[in-house]
Order: structure tokens, then C-alpha cells, then sequence
């Protein structure tokens, strides 16, 4: 049975009744912010609610201004002390998944030296760690899977593993999201699932739309399709804004992914 999870885009209240409703699993955004002002009444929040939900869970990592692989030493450690705080609250919370971004900009680093700056931050970051949480890198500027599908490899870790977004690669990259899946294969173990129209659709916009899967240009049946055949044990998350949460989880009852 797929397992599939709702993103909860800040709105936990509403995200987790769906999830309840559906026997689905949620995924929480509001500690992105380590700035939050009522991070410990989310936490207790959580931890009420997640008593309900059968589902798996996992969190969303800091992810602003942070970089894995930059030749900077503060911002270094500034990216260390973010994933370490999101780390702590997924094992208070006993999530298995923590979602973070490379922080990687095209054009701005030589990417070679930048992938072995990566793989010091990770052997760093896992050396006192256990197995209980996966991190998993999420596309966001990436021009292509190239960066990501080297630094997993040269990693070598089965802690670290892809999240495909496949609305960020529709949106931003220069690669269908198609290959994007046929390239990572079973790399991707996690993924957010959107709509929109494209990197094309408005030039000088931002085309990350968040709409629900069955609105924008990404041809979702084949896309899941294909997630089926290279990455069968990846975990699925729905991440469109609130209001078109019902609507995707709908496509998925159609195409019989959700009972």
C-alpha cells in the first residue's frame, strides 16, 4: 500500500483532520521558521494531534538563506544549527523524515568543489547520529538532477536521500519532470506532489504555484506512473496550498492510490 502524507502549508488544524479523515499521513511546515514565536505550543499541538493520525510524519526543514555546500564558515554553522534544531524536534516527535533544501544556486560555485563541501557537512552531521531519520535533499533552484544525484552518491549514506518536487522542477529547472525520475531513481525515497504551469508559463514570475494536481501542465498520471516503476518504496506527499487539498486527494481516489 502507498504510503502518501498531506503537507500541511502552515495550516495544521485543517491539514490533520483531512489526514485523520483519510488515514493518511502529514508532513509539518511551521517549524521552517526557527524564529517562530510559539514554536513550543506548535510542539505541544503536534504531539496532541499526531496521537490521531495513523500515518507516517515528518517535518520541514529551515531552509532560508542556508547552504550546505558554501565555502562560508558562519553560514556553515549557521546551516548546521538549523538542522540540528529541526533534527531535535522530529525525534521529540518520533517523525522518520526530515525535508531540507541544498541551499545551491546555480552559476554561483563551482559545483564540484561545492559537492565535496557537502559531503564534509553531512559526514559531520550524521557522525552522531542514528538511523531513525531520513534527511532528504528537495529540488529547488537546481537547473538539473546532476548536483543532487552526485553529492547522494558520493554521500553514500542511506540517512540522506532525495525528495523530488516535482512542481519545483516543472517550475525552475531545464529538465522534464519525467527525467528527473528516470535519472534519480530509487535516490528519491520522498516526494512533494503539486501542480503548475511551468517555467515558461510567465516569464518574470514566479511559476511556483502550489495549485492541485490535476491544474497546471506536469502530466500527473504518467508522473506517478513512473514514480511506480523507479522508486516504488518512496514516500508520497500532497503539497498544493490548503484549498486544493480535497481536490488532489480526490485524483489520487480516482486513480485508486487512496482507498
Amino acid at each position: 500500500m502507498k504510503e502518501i502524507r498531506l503537507c500541511d502549508d502552515g495550516n495544521l488544524e485543517t491539514t490533520s483532520k483531512l489526514s485523520i479523515e483519510n488515514n493518511l499521513g502529514i508532513e509539518v511546515q511551521g517549524f521552517h521558521d526557527p524564529y517562530i514565536t510559539n514554536k513550543d505550543e506548535l510542539l505541544e499541538q503536534c504531539k496532541k494531534v499526531f496521537k490521531n493520525i495513523k500515518g507516517g510524519k515528518s517535518l520541514h526543514a529551515p531552509f532560508w538563506d542556508l547552504n550546505i555546500g558554501t565555502k562560508m564558515k558562519l553560514l556553515r554553522q549557521e546551516t548546521m544549527n538549523m538542522f540540528n534544531y529541526i533534527y531535535d524536534i522530529a525525534k521529540e516527535l518520533n517523525c522518520t523524515e526530515i525535508v531540507i533544501h541544498n541551499g545551491y544556486i546555480p552559476g554561483t560555485y563551482y559545483q564540484k568543489a561545492w559537492i565535496e563541501r557537502a559531503k564534509k557537512f553531512w559526514e559531520e552531521f550524521f557522525e552522531k547520529k542514528d538511523n531513525s531519520i531520513t534527511m532528504c535533499i528537495e529540488n529547488q533552484f537546481e537547473e538539473d538532477s546532476q548536483i543532487m544525484k552526485e553529492e547522494i552518491d558520493l554521500v553514500n549514506d542511506p540517512r540522506l536521500k532525495i525528495c523530488l518536487d516535482i512542481g519545483h522542477a516543472n517550475a525552475n529547472s531545464n529538465m522534464k519532470v519525467e527525467d528527473w525520475i528516470t535519472s534519480l531513481g530509487d535516490r528519491i525515497a520522498y516526494l512533494h506532489l503539486h501542480n503548475n504551469h511551468g517555467k515558461q508559463y510567465k516569464p518574470g514570475y514566479n511559476n511556483d504555484e502550489h495549485f492541485g494536481l490535476n491544474n497546471g501542465n506536469i502530466n500527473i498520471e504518467n508522473v506517478l506512473n513512473l514514480l511506480e516503476q523507479y522508486c516504488p518504496n518512496a514516500i508520497w506527499n500532497l503539497e498544493p496550498h490548503t484549498q486544493y487539498l480535497e481536490e488532489s486527494i480526490e485524483v489520487l481516489k480516482k486513480l485508486n492510490y487512496i482507498c
